[in-house]
């Protein structure tokens, strides 16, 4: 697991996963999100080629996880990726863990904004489901099949737990 890429539904648990195999592996995390918004929200696209440019020079580095939704940055990361993680979960446990985590506003410049988009992102991540785009389930198993690397599908958060564990064992 030398470069491992985490693709999955808004709410899946990519960031948890990614920073709990941060901290066994000593790999630095790229979060799609960070690329692909411009910085003070999530409203705001940055400019595609740069940001496909961006994920290819970063995947060429030794070592790291990478994470996000976005398909067409996972297809970009997935070139040099050596192992791949599908969290494939329920939108019920999607849908949960994101009304946990809320719309983040005090993270943002607007917070009025920042609910709005909150809102819309409910919308956005329950169609994950039936959408048939770069950013959809139906999308992410083409990636996972086609995957010739180590990878797993995690269906649950007993699943990823139990991957972790194995990780950490394999470490020490």
């Amino acid at each position: 697991m030398k470069r491992v890429l985490i693709i999955g539904n808004s709410g899946s648990g990519k960031t948890w996963l990614s920073k709990k195999l941060s901290e066994g592996l000593n790999y630095k995390i790229i979060h799609f999100d960070e690329h692909f918004w411009e910085p003070g929200g999530f409203n705001k696209k940055r400019e595609r080629s740069i940001v496909l440019k961006e994920i290819e020079k970063l995947s060429q580095e030794e070592s790291w996880i990478m994470e996000g939704v976005f398909g067409d940055l996972a297809e970009v990361a997935l070139a040099n990726a050596t192992s791949l993680i599908f969290l494939d979960k329920q939108w019920t446990e999607c849908e949960q863990a994101l009304l946990n985590r809320g719309s983040k506003s005090s993270f943002q410049l607007d917070k009025e904004t920042a609910e709005k988009n909150f809102n819309e992102l409910l919308v956005w991540a329950k169609a994950y489901y039936k959408r048939e785009s770069k950013t959809s389930l139906l999308w992410h198993k083409q990636l996972f099949d086609s995957f010739l690397g180590d990878k797993a599908i995690l269906k649950n958060r007993q699943e990823m737990t139990e991957l972790l564990n194995n990780i950490t064992n394999k470490q020490n």
